[in-house]
């Protein structure tokens, strides 16, 4: 064995928190050997005098400051320094470590290079620190309480030094990490300024594209509508249910293109709302009216509850119809036949609060976060293969929030669905948007 080489005890509990050390030490020309805790590194001090004890604190059976103290009240082995691997997350940390006698702190994660000076500085101050141990201790009161410092001065200074370099460490290590945050926080400001650009332009290109498709659209459902009445008697039933397909598929594209274009106007934050004051009772009954044909062809009933005065509101009376209208429709969509739906309004003080209950299938409870975001389709499925583009409730809830609202769901598989909004009586804004 070669005995200019200097032999290090690495007192650790993790293995491979040891063996890295290990590792790093002996890659510097050091001679290592490990200690699971405090009990076995004092059996092996016996056999064999270390040059410079590295502990970790917290360990099973004997932690690195009882195996301090062990080692410090032992006359042969007091003038080994003890480095104390440790987080520092308390002053008393430093406290306790005095009282133990440590002679170094060192953070953990520690940094190589660090490590290496430290334990060569300590090896260069080791004849002068045993030529100057007092043996004295002295009382200091810290936290409102007294405590004994065994340690000689050269100790405490030691100990000091190594605990402000340690603060300057973290203090370097601080301020790399707020300039690397601070350039990443720069970076995605640069991105989002960019995605705010091309978010747009694709608003800019969903809207142009929407209105260039709508036009054609209605072509085709004007002149469908046209043949339906003048020349319906004389097809036969094969042509009678192309032309049907001709005005159902022109419906639902049509809905998917207004759709589109209310979403770009929303991401594109330019939803106006338009208030004047109406009759909610009225607006509801209308929208009930209009769902006729649907509820017919899956003889589905519809019960209305309102009070018996007028509830009036100021807001934008197209909109609301919108919000109706995708709301009633969905309760129809996904309801089985022979089922009724529930509308209900209650008027309080400074708020009135709508509900549309249906008897359906219910919506999971793991994807109504869904419902109420853009595409948001669930594993549902209408009942009678109607259509679905997943941006109604979307806007609805756009529209809600527009007019200060608010709007959710409550639902049970196998129950059923109601869903409720509230709006403000008086508008707080000309415009919110």
């Amino acid at each position: 064995m070669d005995s200019t080489k200097k032999y290090l005890l690495i007192v650790e509990d993790s293995a491979t928190q040891a063996y890295q050390i290990q590792a790093i030490l002996e890659s510097n020309n050091f001679i290592c050997d490990i200690a699971p805790n405090g009990k076995i590194a004092l059996e092996k001090i016996k056999n064999r005098k270390p040059d410079i004890i590295v502990s970790d604190i917290v360990m099973p059976e004997m932690d690195g400051y009882e195996l301090c103290r062990n080692v410090k009240n032992t006359p042969e082995y007091k003038d080994v320094p003890v480095i104390l691997l440790t987080a520092l997350s308390e002053p008393k940390d430093v406290i306790n470590g005095l009282q133990a006698g440590a002679d170094n702190f060192l953070l953990k994660p520690y940094n190589e290079e660090l490590l290496i000076s430290r334990i060569r500085y300590i090896l260069a101050n080791l004849e002068l620190r045993r030529n100057f141990m007092t043996g004295m201790g002295i009382d200091i009161v810290f936290g409102g309480k007294k405590y004994f410092i065994n340690s000689d001065k050269i100790q405490i200074i030691d100990l000091l030094l190594s605990t402000y370099e340690n603060a300057i460490e973290r203090s370097i290590e601080l301020e790399k990490a707020y300039r690397d945050l601070k350039e990443t926080k720069g970076e995605l400001e640069e991105k989002n300024e960019e995605l705010a650009k091309l978010n747009l332009e694709k608003n800019k290109f969903l809207g142009m594209a929407a209105h260039d498709i709508r036009n054609p659209i209605g072509i085709i459902l004007n002149c469908a509508d046209i043949l339906d009445k003048e020349i319906s008697q004389t097809l036969n039933s094969d042509q009678k249910e192309f032309l049907s397909l001709i005005n159902t598929s022109g419906v639902v594209i049509m809905k998917l293109i207004n759709e589109l274009l209310d979403v770009s106007v929303i991401e594109s934050g330019e939803l106006k709302v338009n208030y004047f004051q109406f009759d909610l009772k009225d607006a509801i009954r209308k929208n009930i009216s209009l769902m006729k044909t649907h509820l017919f062809d899956k003889n589905i009933s519809v019960t209305f509850k309102a009070p018996d005065e007028n509830v009036l509101i100021e807001a934008d009376q197209n909109k609301f119809d919108q919000i109706m209208n995708n709301l009633l429709s969905n309760a129809i969509k996904f309801s089985h036949s022979d089922t009724s739906v529930k509308v209900e309004l209650v008027k309080e003080s400074k708020f009135a609060l709508i509900s549309v209950q249906d008897e359906g299938q219910g919506i999971p409870a793991n994807e109504i976060n869904n419902l109420f975001k853009p595409f948001g389709k669930t594993t549902v499925r209408a009942t009678g293969n109607e259509a679905s583009t997943g941006l109604g409730l979307m806007i609805a809830k756009k529209i809600v929030e527009a007019h200060d609202g608010k709007i959710w769901v409550e639902s049970e598989e196998g129950k059923g669905s109601t869903f409720y909004f509230i709006l403000p009586l008086k508008a707080k804004h000309v415009s919110l948007y």
